[in-house]
């Protein structure tokens, strides 16, 4: 507690209000405070112990060093899917469950990542930019296949990859899944066809990236198992940009083996201005921004201040990573 009254620090570099979570916070007389990455050296001794609850805004680093000084927190809650800026285990020792929202734009994803998708397969972005170059020409951007046609493969079949399938299905194109989480039962019930890596990699024209970044998954597409797609076919990531090698998407697309590629996420963000994939033609680059719509903002925003109250005052909490409830 903070002057008497339970306190939630926010964490944030990327937002610039946050009346609507204070005027959540204040319903509960819960005082608050944020801080900027630029300020964390003078706030830290100030709030840090007094912390009842923490918002950490991804990509605002709350390692251990940080954890170990939230002396009477509760709870931390992540406003977004991606917790690799919270350091998880250190939380758990303290006693701190650690929250996130992982649904909250999942309509928004998936929409992003059909996008993408049928962008880089009819090319939109090669004859947007030579219309405007006064070039008038449909066929100098080929080839182009039918997308009936085409086979898509998921890797990953969670919320979102389930809601890329169903908007997919329309289309006519065969749909290949593989996920070792998830049994073959369920995939076919949902109308999609289990198989293994391998198979997904050599059998998919467009390949469609859905898992998270983790010591395992990192890199997992790389050089080696890219060059096992087949001649001419796309990849789309909208998970996490450690999940894709992309010096070896490069190489690839410059050998002529991979087709082109739409990447909303990268392993770098924002990316340096000689970046190497952003003069490539065949490549699609988007800011992160998939998860972004009016509504889903306002969603995330309401449900991690929900979470960082409800783990302040000992409420069970449903998409906790670590600690469902917290003992007060």
């Amino acid at each position: 507690m903070r002057n008497g009254k339970n306190f939630v620090w926010i964490l944030d570099d990327e937002w610039n209000e946050h009346h609507l979570e204070r005027n959540m916070y204040q319903n509960y007389g819960i005082e608050v405070k944020v801080t900027r990455s630029e300020t964390l050296d003078v706030d830290l001794p100030l709030y840090a112990p007094f912390a009842d609850g923490v918002v950490a805004q991804v990509g605002f680093q709350c390692g251990a060093d940080l954890i170990e000084k939230l002396n009477s927190c509760k709870v931390i809650s992540i406003p977004g899917v991606g917790f690799n800026h919270v350091d998880v285990d250190a939380a758990t020792n303290k006693g701190i469950a650690v929250s996130t929202v992982p649904d909250y734009c999942a309509e928004e994803v998936s929409d992003h990542t059909l996008a993408l998708i049928l962008a880089v397969t009819r090319r939109l972005s090669a004859y947007n930019r030579k219309v405007r170059n006064g070039k008038w020409d449909p066929l100098d951007t080929m080839p182009i296949h039918r997308f009936s046609s085409r086979t898509v493969g998921l890797l990953g079949f969670g919320r979102i990859a389930r809601m890329v399938a169903e908007k997919l299905k329309p289309f006519g194109v065969r749909i290949l899944v593989h996920d070792e989480y998830v049994p073959d039962e369920t995939m076919r019930g949902l109308g999609v066809v289990p198989v293994s890596l391998e198979t997904l990699l050599e059998q998919s024209n467009v390949l469609s990236l859905h898992v998270p970044l983790t010591p395992e998954t990192r890199n997992l597409m790389n050089y080696e198992r890219l060059s096992k797609l087949p001649k001419g076919a796309f990849v789309i990531n909208t998970c996490r940009g450690g999940v894709l090698n992309e010096e070896d998407l490069r190489q690839l697309i410059l050998e002529g083996h991979i087709a082109g590629a739409g990447l909303d996420v990268l392993e770098t963000e924002p990316p340096a201005k000689d970046y190497p994939l952003l003069t490539m033609e065949e490549v699609l680059i988007t800011p992160h921004s998939s998860y972004f719509s009016e509504e889903s903002i306002t969603e995330l925003r309401t449900r991690t201040t929900k979470a960082a109250i409800d783990g302040v005052l000992g409420n069970e909490l449903p998409y906790a990573l670590n600690l469902k409830k917290i003992n007060i």
